[in-house]
């Protein structure tokens, strides 16, 4: 097994070395985690698998995006999915995962999801009904089941499926609201009361 490892280690470095995209693709390996990391112009890309300690399933993913010098300040996760995918066809080569969620950074982070999201609570009724009766109230299952039922992460579900996987739920934390500012980026008013969890554990369920 570890001498399948490095051997790969080798065969991704030397692909993406000589890649126009990417400078490289950096894989590294603990006790819990394996992750594959690739770099262009200080953009950092990052996914990341998890395990038990004492399990060689992994069962969550995570993907991140760092511009330390803030060369992108307007990201969609649609132009995501093809690195997406090109790390996860490498991950699948060296390790077993039987994936339970998804960690996509939340949602105000990428323009596309932004939108879907706000749009979501512009559209369901459930949430409007809440805000007329409660007025600036969050609502976590509501929240959870908006987001669910419109799809808002609609372009890395469709990736999902074709890996055998799909969006069953969510599990959110530190919620708040989408900022006036942002709002107004997004070619809305501002008034509008849109809540925002700022952590999001997307939920998977197996679907071949």
């Amino acid at each position: 097994m570890i001498y399948k490892f490095k051997i790969s280690v080798l065969i991704i470095l030397a692909l993406f070395t000589t890649s126009s995209l990417y400078s490289q693709i950096i894989v590294n390996q603990s006790e819990v985690d394996f992750s594959l990391k690739i770099e262009q112009d200080s953009i950092y890309r990052i996914l990341t698998f998890w395990k038990d300690k004492d399990s060689s399933i992994y069962t969550s993913v995570k993907y991140s995006v760092s511009d330390f010098n803030h060369n992108s300040a307007k990201k969609n996760l649609t132009d995501e999915i093809s690195t997406i995918n090109q790390l996860w066809d490498i991950a699948n080569d060296s390790i077993t995962f039987k994936l339970q969620s998804f960690n996509i950074d939340y949602p105000l982070l990428y323009a596309d999801i932004l939108k879907n999201h706000i749009q979501a609570f512009l559209d369901s009724d459930e949430w409007q009904n809440h805000v007329k009766q409660n007025g600036k109230k969050l609502d976590y299952e509501i929240i959870k089941r908006v987001m669910l039922e419109a799809n808002i992460y609609v372009s890395l579900d469709d990736f999902l499926k074709s890996k055998g996987f799909s969006i069953y739920g969510f599990e959110t934390e530190k919620h708040g609201y989408v900022t006036k500012e942002n709002l107004q980026k997004a070619g809305y008013s501002g008034d509008e009361i849109i809540p925002m969890p700022f952590i999001v554990w997307i939920i998977l369920t197996k679907i071949y």
